[in-house]
């Protein structure tokens, strides 16, 4: 019995570690970006923001970031009409607009994202 629950007790602090368990104590915000390219298909392009977000990593405020390509499928429900998807977690919207003023940031956006997009929407929640 003590050893099943000193097993239980790892398993949920290992959880809790590695990010499986949100502790409602510790909000987060979700920030969605979807991209349009100005020009659709122009594998050069996507690159660029791809390759232009990764280096956003480097902002301290961005705990988590995905960025990839979207996936084409026939399902009704799935929207795949934008070109370029990111991803990014933040502990709350104060890091959030931390992060949206950020040189770096502001740079990406204005240098690359922007002149290479025909359309951005964004969509921000509290996953907490």
């Amino acid at each position: 019995m003590l050893r099943n629950s000193i097993l239980f007790i790892f398993i949920v602090n290992l959880a809790a570690c590695s990010g499986l368990i949100n502790n409602a104590s510790d909000p987060q915000v979700v920030h969605i970006v979807l991209v349009w390219l100005k020009e659709p298909g122009n594998e050069n392009h996507a690159q660029q923001i791809i390759d232009t977000t990764q280096k956003l990593k480097e902002i301290e405020e961005l705990k988590q970031l995905r960025v990839g390509k979207s996936i084409s499928s026939d399902r009704i429900i799935v929207d795949d009409s934008f070109d370029i998807g990111i991803y990014m977690i933040f502990d709350d919207t104060e890091a959030m607009h931390r992060y949206l003023i950020h040189p770096k940031h502001k740079n990406a956006v204005k240098n690359v994202i922007k002149p290479l997009s025909r359309k951005i929407k964004v969509h921000d929640f509290d996953s907490s």
